[in-house]
Formats: C-alpha cells, sequence, structure tokens
C-alpha cells in the first residue's frame, strides 16, 4: 500500500507544529495547551490514556541531559561558580519543559507518525478500523 502522506511530509508537517494528517492546523493551543483533536480533519492528537509519556519523556531527556547536565559539569569543573550553575540549572529545570511542551508534542508525533505512517488517518485503509487505537472508541 503506497502512502498518502510520505514521511518526508510527515517530518515537514510535525517540525512546523502542524498536525501531521492535513497540515492544515497548528496542534497546540497556546504554549501549555494541546489540541484533543484537529479542527481542520478531526484526527486525534491525544490519541488516549498514557499517549502523553512520549512527550514527557522528550521534555524531561532534553532538560536533563541537553541542559542541566552540562551546566552542572561547567559548575563542578569550575568553568562557572557553582552558585551561578545550581541558580542557572534551578531557573532551567523549572521554566524550559513549560517553553518546550508544545515542541515536545511536535516531536513525539513526528517520532510515533514516522515509525507508524499507516497510523494517520489519510494513509489508513478505505473502511479499516483495526488501526484504531482510540480507547473511547472501543467500549
Amino acid at each position: 500500500m503506497d502512502l498518502k502522506i510520505t514521511r518526508k511530509v510527515i517530518f515537514k508537517r510535525c517540525m512546523d507544529s502542524l498536525c501531521p494528517n492535513c497540515g492544515q492546523a497548528k496542534i497546540a493551543k497556546s504554549l501549555i495547551a494541546i489540541l484533543v483533536k484537529c479542527p481542520h480533519c478531526g484526527m486525534l492528537i491525544k490519541r488516549s490514556n498514557g499517549f502523553f509519556f512520549g512527550p514527557i519523556c522528550i521534555n524531561y531527556g532534553i532538560v536533563a541531559f541537553v541542559l542541566i547536565c552540562p551546566t552542572l559539569i561547567l559548575g563542578f569543573s569550575e568553568v562557572i561558580h557553582i552558585n551561578l550553575a545550581l541558580s542557572l540549572t534551578f531557573i532551567m529545570s523549572f521554566t524550559f519543559p513549560i517553553l518546550f511542551y508544545s515542541a515536545s508534542w511536535s516531536l513525539w508525533l513526528l517520532i510515533y507518525y514516522l515509525c507508524l505512517p499507516k497510523e494517520l488517518y489519510n494513509n489508513r485503509a478505505e473502511g479499516s478500523d483495526d488501526l484504531l487505537f482510540d480507547e473511547d472508541e472501543r467500549l
């Protein structure tokens, strides 16, 4: 089965924080509010319980390994004063996760749909519901 929406298109849409299915709407309402469904095509962004763990892991990984660890290393190796390093890590640990929240959702959707492109609504076979993982619709 050929994909109607290629991985290249998925990549571009997710990097622009757009719906990976239609590319017509942003996935975030605000800095910290992610849409449940795309207002244009109706695709679920927050698919089911537990789907939010992906963005949390991405956010935590970037904060811990890209921001906090290097700053502490600079502080403990006395490149910058240790008090400055501790202050910066404290401030970054609270502000960056909030500022990066919608971007972490975009990265999560990028990873998910690059690995499973047939999960996009437009890439599903006609009349197919076997790929529908929304728990609310299964009940």
